[in-house]
């Protein structure tokens, strides 16, 4: 980026003009630059914080989405006993939360409503849009790390 002063700029717009074709122009007064001048172009490509905010929530609700659906597959295929546990343990982190009012009374509700199904009918719920939960219930998912660290995994028997 070249920098003008504001005399140079003032005097030479039409080269400034010109510039900016190749590149954003600093403008300087005593030394300090007081404006940067850049062609439309390269202003739509800045980085627009608030998109930057969007793009990164639709990462981790795309992680989101990937862990449960792993999930979904392991307590599918998983023996009785298993699942029967994993849904324990969640149905234990749901009744934490309304203990210890840790999350909205809706997702409280909803998940023991989920969990109160066959397994074969809430995992593909968890996976889906839900009628417009989906992504808020992965959010506030009972399915937490194990001992073992691993994010949703499910013990295998």
């Amino acid at each position: 980026m070249i920098t003008l002063t504001a005399s140079q700029a003032k005097q030479n717009f039409g080269s400034l003009l010109g510039q900016l074709a190749h590149s954003p122009v600093a403008i300087a007064r005593h030394h300090k630059t007081v404006a940067v001048v850049m062609s439309p172009e390269a202003a739509h490509l800045m980085t627009d914080p608030r998109r930057l905010a969007r793009q990164a929530q639709q990462q981790r609700e795309t992680q989101r989405l990937m862990q449960h659906q792993q999930l979904a597959i392991d307590l599918l295929c998983a023996p009785r006993p298993a699942q029967k546990k994993r849904i324990q343990d969640a149905l234990k982190q749901v009744k934490r939360w309304e203990a210890e009012h840790l999350c909205s009374a809706d997702y409280i509700e909803r998940w023991r409503q989920w969990l109160a199904l066959p397994v074969s009918e809430w995992a593909p719920l968890m996976c889906s849009p839900a009628q417009g939960w989906g992504p808020a219930m992965r959010q506030n998912s009972p399915f937490t790390a194990n001992e073992s660290g691993d994010p949703l995994a499910i013990a295998r028997s």
